[in-house]
């Protein structure tokens, strides 16, 4: 089978907020609102916002991801293409953050496709693990978009 057809792993969560699409976008791409929300301990650097930019992610302040904007379609969808790591040379994680216009507010989804190279039970536990930290992220975005305390710091 060759690299084109192979089907994408993915994990995804989204939630619907009330809010408009210009507010959900400016959280999700600003980087003082995405420190606020998205794994609050870490930290973004987002020089620009445009495709082929290279962003930070601080995980760990002495060791930060890399990863390169692939699209900016405001107020719809911002994808990431993160650099492989040491550990895992060849996983080769994209990151998107999908607005869609629902019922009056905003579904947010955050998905990230990438993990057909990591061995089945590393994959699970991974995709476990990413999985809890996007259902928390997107409660923590829900509570700043409605002005309430987040839940997960």
């Amino acid at each position: 089978m060759s690299k084109a057809n192979v089907e994408k792993i993915a994990v995804e969560r989204s939630i619907w907020i009330d809010a408009p699409p210009e507010k959900a976008w400016r959280a999700v791409t600003e980087v003082e609102q995405l420190n606020q929300w998205y794994a609050t301990c870490c930290d973004w650097e987002i020089p620009a916002l445009t495709v082929g930019t290279q962003v930070k992610f601080y995980n760990t302040p002495e060791e930060p991801l890399f990863a390169t904007i692939e699209v900016i379609d405001p107020p719809r969808e911002f994808t990431v293409h993160w650099q492989p790591d040491a550990t895992y040379p060849a996983m080769s994680l994209i990151t998107s953050f999908l607005l869609t216009e629902e019922n009056g507010g905003i579904r947010v989804t955050i998905r990230e496709s990438g993990y057909e190279a990591l061995a089945a039970d590393e994959r699970e536990a991974w995709m476990k693990q990413t999985g809890m930290g996007y259902e928390g992220s997107l409660a923590n975005l829900k509570a700043l978009l409605d002005g309430q305390p987040l839940p997960y710091q």
